[in-house]
């Protein structure tokens, strides 16, 4: 991967609809140069998709949570993770070391909703959890610096 494919991977990943020829034109290529580098991008599995960025409070799920759960011991962690992600109000699943095994990100449209999520995530998870409701974002999806400095 060249400056040109993090260049490419920068510009879409702040604007995903960002037309290939403000790239090229920014890059100080031709368009069917971006256009050819954003294909095998995606043909190599660098580039998986694109993200719709959704206002939370518009769509009546301003409640946002991190929960931390333990596996149950005799069940794989991949199994645990997967009968998790069933509930549609988990948006995000992940590994984690320390005291927990699995820390989730959980939308739900009030304190009562998060209550019975929380309740059905027990069900998969019966150990201890820690649950972290959040008050603020103030940014999510952010790359890292591509570009070597």
């Amino acid at each position: 991967m060249d400056s040109l494919d993090r260049t490419i991977i920068d510009a879409l990943s702040r604007d995903a609809r960002m037309p290939y020829s403000r790239i090229a034109e920014q890059a100080g290529v031709a368009t069917t140069t971006v256009h050819q580098r954003a294909k095998r991008l995606v043909e190599r599995g660098i580039i998986r998709g694109t993200r719709v960025s959704v206002d939370w409070n518009a769509i009546d799920l301003p409640i946002a949570a991190l929960v931390s759960l333990t596996a149950p011991p005799d069940r794989p962690l991949k199994v645990v993770a997967e009968a998790l992600g069933t509930n549609p109000h988990v948006i995000s699943s992940y590994a984690t070391t320390g005291e927990f095994d699995i820390l989730l990100h959980v939308r739900a449209r009030s304190s009562d909703q998060l209550g019975e999520i929380l309740d059905e995530l027990r069900h998969h998870a019966p150990g201890p959890t820690r649950t972290i409701v959040l008050l603020a974002t103030y940014f999510e999806h952010r790359l890292p610096a591509l570009h070597e400095s």
